[in-house]
């Protein structure tokens, strides 16, 4: 007979350590990789922490706040964002839409004009697509000049294909008066919901996981991929050939994979997962050995003549990130069959553009150049986004199998929304 538990969660990515951490039952957590942390991991190549993806943690949800607090105590960096853009051959503050001083006079009067346009003229209907939400929020200018060419770079489609309810409380609507500062001098700098964000002070983001997967340490079992799973007999298979029964199971892998492993799943729900969408991220970071090269945290980069879209400063997350003397950077490049890349001149490119950029010099010696690839990076909110996960959620539902976290739920998560889906469903399977 196989072993049994009464929960199996496959995971330990932030959704998986939320829950196990408040489950009150029998469970073991399956997790492929030979370490916890999902996409909060952190890699070390010669001394220079990196981690998959730029990440920063900041939220407005009390209770995971409290815990995070707790587990860091005072090895956590606190700071004020410095986050900018590039466009237009100069830096502006980000966010755009509420710091484009610095900008040509004639591209601020363009966004200003069209700012007062979108404020007082009457829309005919609630906007239908990202794209007509950018337009009826910010004017035309504002789209042209940043929203646009930043958003299609990123999501490379059509962005009338996109939702824009995804949006609420993530991107900031300066009034006239904060566009009008941010015209005139450099404007605020804490709009939107991370202008202050915290980092751990030693081994990157890892740290964040390591703590959270502390009290359940003996729960996990790392380098135990999951293969194939049986809703009908209530059992999965790893790829070391053991077979593991449950009452519950939990999958907090990216719904492609978790279709495909599952044995059974009707046509109609393998259809639903063919209407979702979702984009790759292959992460490039580069050590650089020369300390300080900027004050900045991260910067967005609109432009098509840069590779990447966005370039998280590592050497500024914290203190003992890099070697002493050095510097890092995370540049951050979508990809999917739209927009495809070469990984083989994607490090150079890299470094070409943060030349360009004016965050490190031709000469400056550079120790690592290193790619971290991420296969299921962002869930792409197209409009028949909701019904389709819906229908997907529904029938695992009716075999006791539960979806958690950002690539399993097809949300748009940070890590601290994936912790706290951890916990509530941690109080459905407490009963």
């Amino acid at each position: 007979m196989p072993e049994k538990k009464a929960v199996i969660v496959v995971g330990a990515g932030p959704a998986g350590l939320g829950l196990a951490r408040a489950l009150h039952r029998d469970f073991i957590v399956l997790e492929a990789a030979d370490t916890s942390g999902g996409l909060m991991r952190s890699k070390t190549i010669e001394g220079y922490f990196f981690d998959w993806a730029g990440h920063i943690f900041f939220t407005k949800i009390q209770r995971v706040r409290e815990l995070i607090e707790a587990l860091q105590g005072d090895d956590f960096h606190w700071q004020n964002r410095e986050s900018w853009v590039f466009s237009k051959k100069v830096y502006t503050r980000y966010p755009f839409q509420g710091n484009t001083f610095g900008l040509p006079v004639p591209v601020v009067k363009e966004c200003l004009l069209g700012l007062i346009e979108a404020t007082y003229q009457e829309w005919p209907q609630e906007p239908e697509s990202f794209q007509e939400w950018i337009h009826q929020t910010y004017g035309s200018g504002i789209a042209s000049h940043f929203m646009l060419p930043y958003n299609r770079k990123l999501w490379a489609r059509d962005l009338s294909t996109m939702d824009h309810h995804w949006l609420a409380g993530r991107v900031p609507r300066p009034g006239l008066s904060d566009f009008i500062d941010g015209a005139l001098g450099p404007g605020r700098k804490d709009m939107g919901p991370n202008a202050r964000f915290g980092y751990p002070l030693t081994g990157g983001m890892q740290t964040v996981a390591d703590r959270l997967a502390a009290p359940v340490r003996d729960r996990i079992r790392c380098n135990a991929e999951v293969v194939s799973v049986d809703p009908d007999r209530r059992e999965l298979r790893l790829a070391s050939g053991d077979v593991l029964a449950y009452e519950s199971l939990v999958l907090t892998a990216p719904l492609p994979r978790v279709i495909e492993m599952t044995k059974g799943v009707p046509e109609g729900v393998r259809d639903s997962m063919n209407r979702l969408e979702y984009l790759s991220v292959l992460c490039v970071n580069v050590g650089i050995h020369r300390p300080a090269l900027t004050e900045k945290h991260w910067i967005y980069f609109p432009e098509a003549d840069f590779l990447f879209h966005r370039v998280f400063v590592q050497g500024n997350a914290a203190p003992q990130v890099c070697p002493e003397g050095c510097f890092s950077y995370t540049a951050e490049i979508t990809y999917n069959h739209n927009k495809p890349i070469d990984f083989d001149t994607a490090g150079r490119q890299t470094v070409d553009g943060l030349i360009r950029a004016g965050l490190m010099g031709p000469d400056d010696p550079v120790d690592v150049i290193d790619l971290i690839d991420i296969p299921v990076a962002y869930v792409v909110p197209t409009h028949h986004r909701r019904e389709a996960v819906d229908r997907i959620r529904a029938w695992y539902r009716s075999h006791d199998i539960h979806l958690l976290g950002r690539f399993a739920e097809w949300e748009y998560f940070n890590m601290d929304h994936a912790i706290d889906a951890g916990w509530t469903l941690a109080e459905v399977l407490n009963g």
